[in-house]
């Protein structure tokens, strides 16, 4: 008897095996995707590869970021055991990086700073190291809400059928990533100047002996061992910087973290603009088909303003703390600036100006993301406000009108639910440094 021949592993069987693997409430996406009419400009067969592509790009610092601070395992469904163990390593190895900076330098304040004006000089670097370890912490207390969030940018990827609507998205993506790369830049420059160029640069001193102090980035490790000596100096001065390494790769995935989602919601609202648009022009359309476009339309307004309130809930506490943090330290640094212009320490200017355009440029990308979202959710409303009424029939007006009604109360990003984070968040903040500036110049005279 002739055997039948085996199926070859065309696009189909490939397409059933990548369905398997993929979490359930994503496979009835893709199988209606595939059922339904084609519209316009309708994506090739099969869309799951392309959506994949896309949402591992979208993702891509994201994972990256997370997984360098140990925290992406707990923000996945596919977790091993294995997985588990790196990840709590990962985590101990970024906390005591934190603490290696942090506690001989708060040691060293006590012990041997006894003048408020000494002291002073020692809150940027402290303040800085608590709020890395704060967020951290965040991140892991809010993991469940991240998770929620990425599973949503997943799910919003898988909903696209329409060419034009996946390339309003992807154009949203690159904002993100922009942003990203960005803050990762400023960020480390400042941290390459400050702890590399800065003590190689400055005068050698000499003790009483004549032996020449080498400087360090941070002091107070003399407590512990003798920092001067070979090979002790030599590794002090690389883990200064590979530790303060770990703390701007805090800051930058927090900022990744808050890019990428008001990114993505940016892309949904250009993708409702889109249906918007579609839905004007088509006059001659069934009434069944028109209540269905809206009820799309809704339905994606809804997910869009469910999104925000769960961005608003992860960054609550992370920007409060970045913004008391970048308002400290800004005017320390304005007040170092003003103090080595007066010893006309050209170097220490330099280091600390770059250091402050750094802190400065990453509160302004949180305040300019949350300007984003602020912008986004108002355009909604006047989008759907000025389409062709007259073309819609008079049943179907209502439900725009409470699309509009919604876009009146648009969302924020806040510090702490205290602070709507926009751009004129950003001139308070630069306000507010220079206004303790002046008093902390007043205290110290």
């Amino acid at each position: 008897m002739r055997k039948s021949p085996l199926p070859q592993p065309g696009p189909k069987y490939f397409f059933k095996l990548k369905l398997r693997s993929m979490p359930s409430q994503y496979i009835c996406i893709v199988q209606t995707s595939m059922t339904s009419e084609p519209s316009q400009q309708a994506l090739p067969f099969p869309i799951v590869y392309q959506h994949e592509a896309n949402i591992n790009y979208e993702l891509q610092y994201t994972r990256w970021l997370l997984t360098v601070l140990g925290v992406w395992p707990m923000m996945t469904n596919d977790v091993t055991k294995r997985t588990k163990i790196f990840s709590i390593l990962l985590i101990g190895i970024s906390i005591l990086a934190i603490a290696f900076i942090l506690v001989p330098i708060t040691v060293f304040m006590f012990v041997k700073m006894k003048t408020l004006r000494t002291r002073l000089g020692f809150i940027g670097p402290i303040g800085f190291r608590i709020s890395n370890m704060f967020k951290i912490i965040m991140m892991m207390y809010r993991a469940r809400v991240i998770k929620e969030c990425i599973n949503q940018v997943k799910f919003d990827w898988l909903s696209v059928t329409i060419r034009d609507e996946e390339n309003a998205m992807f154009r949203s993506v690159i904002l993100g990533r922009t942003l990203t790369i960005v803050c990762g830049i400023f960020m480390l420059s400042g941290g390459v100047f400050f702890h590399i160029v800065m003590p190689l640069l400055k005068p050698r001193k000499f003790n009483a002996f004549n032996v020449t102090i080498r400087p360090h980035a941070y002091p107070g490790y003399d407590f512990f061992v003798d920092s001067q000596a070979t090979p002790a100096y030599e590794i002090i001065f690389s883990a200064h910087f590979l530790c303060a390494t770990s703390g701007y790769v805090v800051v930058t995935a927090s900022c990744n973290l808050a890019a990428v989602f008001v990114s993505h919601i940016s892309g949904q609202v250009q993708v409702i603009k889109l249906k918007l648009a579609r839905l004007q022009q088509n006059d001659g359309e069934k009434t069944e088909d028109l209540s269905r476009q809206i009820a799309s339309i809704v339905k994606s307004h809804v997910r869009i303003l469910k999104f925000s309130d769960k961005i608003k809930m992860v960054f609550r506490e992370i920007c409060l703390v970045e913004v008391v943090l970048s308002t400290i330290v800004i005017c320390w640094l304005e007040f170092y600036c003003i103090t080595e212009w007066k010893n006309s320490a050209t170097i220490s200017i330099v280091g600390y100006c770059v250091i402050l355009g750094s802190f400065s440029f990453n509160v302004f990308i949180y305040c300019y993301i949350g300007q984003i979202l602020t912008d986004q959710c108002e355009s909604i409303g006047q989008m759907a406000y000025m389409i062709d009424w007259h073309r819609i029939p008079p049943r179907n007006i209502l439900s725009l009108s409470m699309i509009i009604s919604m876009a009146r109360y648009p969302r924020h990003i806040t510090a702490g639910g205290m602070i709507d984070l926009t751009i004129r968040s950003f001139g308070d903040v630069m306000k507010t440094s220079i206004a303790y500036l002046n008093v902390l110049t007043a205290i110290t005279a």
